[in-house]
C-alpha cells in the first residue's frame, strides 16, 4: 500500500497533468488526490508555485476548497486569496472563524483589507473589528468569539434545540459556556451532561464552575501554560468585569506554542522574531534583523583582539598559547550553550522558577566542576600527547578547568536574571553566550599564563 508521501509526490512530479486531467494517468491521480485528507492536500499546495497552486486550488469543489484553505499557513492564504476572484474570496472567508480571520488579514495590506471585510456580514465584520483591538498576541487577539453560549435559565429541552438549530452554522463545542442576562459568565455545561439530563432540567442546575479563567489582555504564552497545567482543551475568557467574549480552544495552544517556539529558536541564533514568512520577509529587513545582532556581537568579539595584543610579548614567547587557544574557548562556549539550553527550557516549562533559581544554580556550578575536571585530564593528555612538556599541560588544563566552570554558571546565571527582570532568558543563548565566553576565554587563558609563565 502506498504511503501519503509517496502518492503525494507522485502526484507533484505529474501536477501538469493533474490539473489539465488530459491524460488517463492525470485522471486517475486526481480522483486520488480527491480522496486525501483536506490537510494533506494543503501540504501539496504548499509545495507547488503560485500559478500551479492557484490552478489546483480552482478545481477543488467548494466545500473540500473551504476545508483545504483554513489547512494552509496564513501567508499562502492571504497570497492565494488575493488571486481568487470575489465569489470565492467570499465563499473562502463566511466560512472561517473570527479568530482565523484575524490572523489571516495581519497578511493582507491595507488596501486588501478593507476590500476583504466589505464581504463579510456586517456581525462578522464586527467580530473581525473587535479582534483586531485587541494585542495579537493576548487571549483577546487569540480568542474565537463566535461561539454559542447558553442562558442560565434555559431548560434542558431549550438548548438542545437551539444546538440543533445551529448546528450548521457554528461549531458544537466539547464544552458549553453558560451566561446570565448580562453576558456575565457563570459556568459551563459539557455536552454529554446536556444530553444525559432531563429535558424541563435548568441549565443552572448542571453547571460545573470554570477552573480556569483567563482576562483578555493576558499574555498568549502564559495562557497556554495555564491550559497545559490544568490539562484544559478549551477556556473562557473575559473582561475584567467578567463579561464572556470567547474561548481558546487546543488548536489554539498548540498554534501558540508553536509560534511561541519558533521566535524563541531565533532568538536564541541571535535573530529577531519574524512576523512573516521567509520568503515574505523583503531581503533589506532580513540584512537589518540579522545585521543588528551580528554588529554587536562584532564589535563584543572585538575585545578578544584588544586582549591578545596586551599580551603580545608572552604570546611571542610561548607559541603553545595560541596553539590550543580556539580549543579552550571553543569548549568553554559549548559547555556554557549547554548550561543555558537546560536552564532555558527549564524556566519555559516552570520547572525551573525564582522560587528555585538559587538552587538551579548552584547545582550547575557543581555539574560545572565536575565536568571540567573530567575535561581538564582530557586537556592535559591531549597536549603532553602534542608537545611533552608538563607545565605547559598544567597551564592549559588548569585554564580550561577555570573557563568550563566559569561559562557554565554564566550559561545558568544569565538566563535566571534574564526572567528576573522579565526578560526572555533565550535571548542568552548561542551566539552570545558563546561570544562572551570567548573574550571571558581569552582573558582568562592569558591571565593564568602570564601568572604562571611570567
Amino acid at each position: 500500500m502506498l504511503t501519503i508521501k509517496k502518492i503525494l509526490f507522485q502526484i507533484e512530479n505529474n501536477i501538469d497533468a493533474v490539473i489539465a486531467e488530459d491524460t488517463t494517468l492525470g485522471k486517475d491521480l486526481w480522483q486520488i488526490l480527491l480522496a486525501q485528507h483536506y490537510a494533506d492536500i494543503a501540504m501539496l499546495l504548499n509545495k507547488l508555485d503560485d500559478d500551479r497552486q492557484y490552478a489546483l486550488f480552482k478545481k477543488l469543489a467548494r466545500d473540500i476548497a473551504v476545508k483545504v484553505f483554513r489547512k494552509l499557513p496564513k501567508q499562502q492564504q492571504a497570497t492565494l486569496l488575493v488571486a481568487l476572484d470575489l465569489d470565492q474570496a467570499t465563499t473562502l472567508l463566511k466560512n472561517m472563524p473570527a479568530d482565523e480571520l484575524t490572523d489571516l488579514f495581519d497578511f493582507l495590506s491595507d488596501e486588501d483589507l478593507e476590500k476583504y471585510l466589505k464581504l463579510l456580514q456586517s456581525k462578522q465584520r464586527n467580530q473581525i473589528l473587535s479582534l483586531l483591538s485587541f494585542n495579537p498576541r493576548s487571549a483577546g487577539g487569540r480568542m474565537n468569539s463566535d461561539v454559542i453560549t447558553l442562558h442560565k435559565e434555559f431548560t434542558v429541552r431549550r438548548c438542545v434545540e437551539l444546538l440543533q438549530r445551529l448546528s450548521h452554522t457554528k461549531t458544537i463545542m466539547q464544552r458549553m459556556y453558560v451566561t446570565n442576562k448580562d453576558n456575565v459568565l457563570v459556568g459551563y455545561v459539557t455536552l454529554d451532561k446536556l444530553v444525559l439530563s432531563k429535558p424541563e432540567t435548568h441549565l443552572v442546575q448542571i453547571t460545573s464552575p470554570n477552573e480556569l479563567v483567563v482576562s483578555v489582555d493576558e499574555d498568549q504564552e502564559d495562557v497556554a501554560n495555564q491550559m497545559h497545567h490544568y490539562g484544559l482543551l478549551y477556556v473562557p475568557v473575559v473582561d475584567k468585569y467578567n463579561h464572556f467574549l470567547g474561548v481558546i480552544t487546543a488548536d489554539d495552544v498548540f498554534e501558540i506554542i508553536k509560534e511561541e517556539g519558533s521566535e524563541d529558536v531565533y532568538k536564541m541564533f541571535g535573530l529577531i522574531p519574524v512576523d512573516q514568512g521567509y520568503f515574505a520577509t523583503p531581503i533589506l529587513r532580513q540584512v537589518w534583523q540579522r545585521g543588528i545582532w551580528l554588529v554587536g556581537l562584532l564589535i563584543l568579539q572585538s575585545l578578544s583582539s584588544i586582549i591578545l595584543s596586551s599580551y603580545n610579548d608572552l604570546i611571542g614567547k610561548y607559541t603553545i598559547i595560541a596553539v590550543f587557544l580556539t580549543m579552550l574557548i571553543g569548549t568553554g562556549g559549548n559547555a556554557g550553550n549547554q548550561s543555558a539550553t537546560v536552564v532555558i527550557r527549564g524556566l519555559t516549562t516552570r520547572e525551573i522558577s525564582r522560587r528555585n533559581a538559587y538552587k538551579v544554580f548552584l547545582r550547575e556550578v557543581h555539574i560545572g566542576i565536575l565536568m571540567s575536571f573530567v575535561l581538564a585530564a582530557v586537556a592535559f593528555i591531549r597536549v603532553y600527547w602534542s608537545c611533552h612538556e608538563v607545565l605547559s599541560a598544567l597551564i592549559i588544563s588548569f585554564s580550561l578547568f577555570l573557563i568550563v566552570v566559569t561559562s557554565m554558571a554564566l550559561g545558568a546565571l544569565i538566563p535566571i536574571m534574564l526572567e528576573r527582570f522579565d526578560m526572555d532568558p533565550a535571548h542568552s543563548a548561542a551566539p552570545f553566550l558563546a561570544t562572551l565566553m570567548d573574550v571571558l576565554g581569552v582573558l582568562i587563558y592569558c591571565f593564568v599564563c602570564s601568572k604562571l609563565l611570567g
